[in-house]
């Protein structure tokens, strides 16, 4: 037998478009959301100088 489980639904927010310190990220985001975690993903640039922006994942209200 298989148990139901309601997964909780995760949200992003872009919380700087232009640049990323991961530490900076992580600390903005979990201020922001308890729930969050901050991370840098790639947004642009080229590949020999790519652009970061700073993505805040966290648990959508309920």
């Amino acid at each position: 037998m298989i148990a139901k489980v309601e997964a909780q639904k995760r949200c992003t927010e872009v919380l700087n478009p232009s640049s990323c310190l991961l530490a900076e990220c992580r600390q903005e985001c979990f201020q922001k959301y308890p729930s969050g975690a901050g991370q840098c993903v790639q947004n642009g640039g080229t590949p020999l100088q790519p652009t970061y922006e700073c993505l805040c994942v966290y648990n959508c209200p309920l």
